[in-house]
């Protein structure tokens, strides 16, 4: 009994040890990217401002630029946003705030990747999803980036953010996302190409987040 006693003291001793050597949370985002979103996006003109009805905006944002591109009579909106401090767990991003959530009537997942790598490099999976709400089907992509890398998995995201915060003392991410009008279901290869382009040109223009 006395030796476990020892032992769990002394795991607790070293614990309360690291967690008080170690160095301290910084940040693995230049602010900067964020504010790198274009202007232009390829052929597409923008203008300030989303609405929140398209893109809600998450209260744990510390910065974003929110932009309106349009193409012809195309549309699309996008939004990125910095998180920091995310050792806080009431600082990360909500998965509650990523896509509308109010009279929605259905949330679809489809498939989605986009060549965000360099060329040779696998497509990387993206999350994306249809949202229908009454008289109007909305289609949205978004990945979360942690320096130049991509996560379109939630699970994945999370695990790599502790990982961060843990290893390298890093607590920041990027939620980017992109959103457009939907058409009928025979056209969603063609809008899934919209958005894989936009993609691209989005995260070329982001500097990987340094």
């Amino acid at each position: 009994m006395g030796l476990r006693l020892a032992t769990v003291l002394i795991l607790f001793g070293v614990a309360a040890f690291l967690l008080h050597s170690a160095a301290p949370v910084t940040s693995a985002v230049n602010p900067a990217s964020v504010y790198a979103v274009p202007n232009s996006l390829g052929t597409w003109t923008g203008s300030d401002g989303v609405p929140e009805e398209v893109l809600p905006v998450d209260a744990s944002e510390k910065i974003s630029v929110r932009r309106t591109y349009r193409h012809g009579d195309q549309v699309a909106w996008v939004s990125v946003a910095l998180f920091v401090g995310q050792d806080n767990e009431i600082r990360r991003a909500s998965v509650n705030r990523i896509y509308p959530g109010r009279a929605v009537n259905r949330i679809e997942p489809v498939s989605l990747t986009a060549p965000l790598y360099e060329a040779g490099t696998s497509p990387v999976p993206l999350a994306a999803v249809i949202v229908q709400q009454d008289g109007r089907r909305l289609l949205v992509a978004y990945w979360h980036q942690i320096g130049r890398r991509v996560f379109g998995n939630e699970y994945s995201f999370r695990v790599a953010l502790m990982r961060d915060i843990v290893v390298d003392r890093h607590a920041d991410s990027m939620l980017v996302r992109i959103a457009m009008p939907a058409g009928p279901e025979s056209q969603l290869s063609a809008d899934l190409a919209v958005v894989e382009r936009l993609a691209v040109d989005l995260y070329a223009s982001l500097g990987g987040g340094r």
